[in-house]
């Protein structure tokens, strides 16, 4: 989400290079890295579950929806009760969106119905809720599809470009994007062998997206995604205790920070011009949507989710003992 925020801030100033470095282009490379992460992060949520088949599908879903939509209907509703739209350099005045445009941006499928997006951020949601419709399936086959994954991650990157170049699959845009999703669900099923210490893990990313400013495109951010999936199974975790919770902490607020540092921008750089009240509400705004919004979505769907698959779980037990 940094390298999100970083971006956004470097466009705000219109600086969208630094000599050879598309700086501008940064953003891409974070969220690019970020649906890797989220891919082995579900992967993993799903096999603590404990559940399997219908109950998981369900499980997974109810908690999904819970996860990503208060928020992000909360940030259409802000943005058009303040007349605000998303410009190339953050979020502007302008006119409220149409009827298509503001149910599309309500219910995530902009890409579907060739809507823009009211504010910039909400572009990545539907290709993650639309891949959030594979996942499941992908994890119950997993042993299955361990030897078909590069295939499927290699034929996706050969025919990722036809919804450009072809009219009637501009909607498929999440083909675009499944070689990024793809080496999370490669990294989960890889055996972990930890031999690089974790004090390289930053350099290593560091690494990644200066390869990425300097090559930005679709190809090498597949390639780039790939190999972050092929070495996550060899580093090692972090044992640092500070490190660990301020991770912790950022991943709490990182849902509100990166839908809710447009606003900050807007409202902080474009129209106080102060750099202290940024830094203000880019710390308070996120814990407030966390607390008072995120938090509580969050229990209610893990509430829902546990009843729905609820006769599975009791019957685990009974199982275990046959």
């Amino acid at each position: 989400m940094l390298m999100v925020l970083f971006d956004h801030i470097f466009r705000h100033y219109h600086l969208d290079r630094l000599g050879r470095f598309a700086v501008a282009d940064i953003g891409i490379f974070g969220v690019l890295l970020f649906f890797v992460h989220t891919s082995l992060v579900l992967m993993y949520s799903m096999q603590r579950s404990g559940l399997l088949g219908l109950a998981l599908v369900k499980n997974f879903y109810i908690r999904r929806f819970f996860r990503i939509y208060p928020l992000s209907v909360l940030t259409v509703l802000a943005a058009v009760a303040l007349h605000l739209h998303a410009t190339g350099r953050g979020l502007a005045f302008g006119p409220r969106p149409g009827a298509l445009e503001l149910i599309s941006n309500l219910l995530l499928i902009q890409n579907l119905t060739y809507s823009v997006s009211i504010v910039g951020p909400l572009w990545t949601l539907p290709l993650e809720v639309q891949m959030y419709v594979l996942l499941p399936l992908l994890f119950l086959w997993r042993k299955r599809l361990f030897l078909w994954l590069p295939v499927l991650w290699m034929a996706c990157g050969l025919l990722g470009h036809y919804p450009q170049v072809i009219p009637g699959l501009a909607w498929f845009t999440l083909l675009f994007y499944i070689p990024n999703f793809l080496p999370g669900v490669m990294a989960f099923t890889l055996p972990y062998k930890p031999h690089i210490p974790a004090y390289w893990w930053p350099p290593f990313i560091v690494s990644l997206a200066i390869v990425y400013a300097l090559f930005p495109g679709r190809r090498s951010g597949g390639v780039l995604c790939l190999l972050l999936g092929v070495a996550i199974p060899l580093f090692k975790e972090m044992t640092s205790r500070s490190l660990r919770l301020g991770s912790n902490k950022v991943a709490t607020y990182s849902y509100g920070i990166y839908l809710g540092h447009s606003f900050c921008i807007w409202f902080s750089l474009t129209i106080f011009h102060s750099w202290t009240l940024f830094l203000i509400t880019i710390v308070l705004l996120p814990m407030a949507l966390y607390h008072g919004l995120e938090g509580p979505a969050i229990r209610l769907g893990t509430r829902l989710a546990d009843r729905v698959s609820k006769p599975r779980l009791a019957a685990a037990p009974a199982a275990a003992q046959a």
